[in-house]
């Protein structure tokens, strides 16, 4: 018998930085520069990152300071059988240090090719689709979870399609047009705001 009965997916690059989203941050903390697409271009961009090397990632990562409540937040979650999985994140290699920092299970995210412990500025072909919706639909059959047991916590619009396959949708600080697609809404400063929501699928094993 499975030690968990529902995932929940948390669209950490939505979630984890109130108000912007945490690629960006994660950027502009690296020196990163947009490219010809203009300074407040809001698109994902692999060459901004050619030159820069893993060392120079992980150590940034390692000071970046995200929303409070991250790790107690997925602790909760594993000891109530819930797999917390990041999900909507723009880079694999970010995800990475998230999953091993916070305590994810899995992460999604599109892989940056490197070359000599440098990034190239290009995307490395991914081995499977990393679309937040086709990602969960995969994750959760993996873990043999149904979707109507899984969770999605999210702020961009992108989580919608997200939000429409999961038993729960929890538009945590979000904006109006991503409230009107979820099941529930929430708001904080801490990403524990979001246990009691996520206590309804855990509510019949009590």
């Amino acid at each position: 018998m499975a030690d968990h009965i529902g995932v929940v997916f948390f669209s950490v690059d939505c979630v984890l930085v109130r108000g912007r989203t945490l690629t960006h941050a994660v950027e502009e903390c690296l020196g990163l520069r947009a490219t010809a697409a203009g300074p407040d271009d809001a698109r994902p961009d692999a060459a901004r990152w050619a030159g820069v090397s893993e060392d120079a990632l992980r150590v940034g990562l390692e000071e970046f300071t995200p929303l409070p409540g991250v790790r107690e937040t997925t602790d909760w979650c594993r000891r109530s059988g819930l797999v917390p999985v990041a999900s909507s994140l723009t880079w694999a290699p970010i995800a990475a240090h998230l999953a091993d920092r916070f305590g994810f299970h899995s992460y999604s995210g599109r892989p940056l090719e490197t070359r000599e412990g440098r990034f190239t500025g290009r995307v490395a072909e991914p081995s499977r689709a990393t679309a937040p919706r086709d990602f969960a639909v995969r994750r959760a059959d993996e873990l043999g979870v149904s979707l109507a047991d899984c969770a999605a916590v999210g702020a961009c619009p992108a989580d919608g399609p997200l939000f429409e396959v999961v038993g729960i949708g929890i538009a945590f600080n979000a904006p109006d047009d991503v409230r009107a697609l979820a099941d529930t809404t929430v708001d904080g400063d801490d990403l524990r705001a979001v246990i009691p929501a996520l206590e309804r699928l855990t509510a019949g094993t009590r």
